[in-house]
């Protein structure tokens, strides 16, 4: 009970899944790679960051969107 009252909130462990899927690490890197622009720009967002979603896929793609200059100097 420390533990609840310390972290103010509380959980029901059997809600928790005992058995958690297995996945390849094909799989995993496909799925962290087509998400990886949403993460960026989520992060992007809460730094306060004006890049659009689909200039920050541009940014990863190694293109520097219109009319934004590129700060490497590339």
């Amino acid at each position: 009970m420390k533990l609840f009252n310390a972290l103010g909130f509380r959980w029901d462990r059997s809600s928790v899944p005992l058995i958690v899927p297995i996945h390849s690490i094909e799989r995993v890197c496909f799925r962290f790679h087509r998400m990886l622009p949403e993460f960026v720009w989520d992060a992007s967002v809460l730094e306060g960051n004006p890049f659009t979603f689909p200039e920050v896929k541009t940014l990863l793609g190694g293109l520097s969107p219109g009319c934004r200059a590129n700060s490497n100097g590339e």
